[in-house]
């Protein structure tokens, strides 16, 4: 009798700690990866070039962004484009939607395409939904954001980012 207590008492206990330590891990929140592709069908990014001092990347809506070029161009040529620096606007008042995030810390690091792969990388679609969120203090499940930028064969640029709320 004395041993049957003795192991339920240890049962309980046991249960105790595995429910604590599931709770516990599935609330540990992971810094998640983004891979910034140069041609991408979805997004065009601001001109990134290593070495140069960033504080901001930039992810614009392509097939707006390309309509835009396109009629800067048509403008450009009847001579009725003008920019405003000082606003970073154009007469041309076509809506370009964008993400800006702030480039928070940058570094190179050396990986392998397998070692990117066992990273927690997100999609765009996901950066889209969901990069927000902190900022706007909605619930996430993420710790913090990196880009990576190929530079070199398993070359990568590290950009932790955070978040300028900026959809236009």
């Amino acid at each position: 009798m004395k041993n049957l207590k003795k192991m339920n008492v240890n049962k309980i206990v046991f249960l105790i700690m595995l429910s604590h330590s599931i709770i516990s891990f599935s609330q540990k929140k992971e810094d998640v990866y983004f891979v910034l592709e140069d041609v991408n069908s979805e997004y065009a990014i601001n001109n990134i070039m290593y070495g140069e001092k960033i504080g901001f990347i930039i992810l614009l809506n392509k097939e707006e962004y390309q309509y835009h070029q396109k009629k800067v161009e048509e403008a450009k040529k009847n001579g009725s484009y003008h920019f405003d620096p000082a606003s970073g606007r154009d007469n041309l008042n076509i809506k370009v939607r964008k993400l800006t995030f702030e480039v928070l810390a940058a570094e190179r690091l050396k990986a392998s395409s397998c070692d990117i792969d066992r990273l927690n990388l997100v999609d765009y679609e996901w950066i889209l939904n969901n990069s927000w969120k902190k900022i706007a203090k909605q619930d996430y499940d993420f710790k913090d954001i990196y880009f990576l930028k190929k530079i070199d064969d398993n070359e990568y640029v590290s950009y932790k980012v955070g978040i300028t709320i900026v959809d236009h």
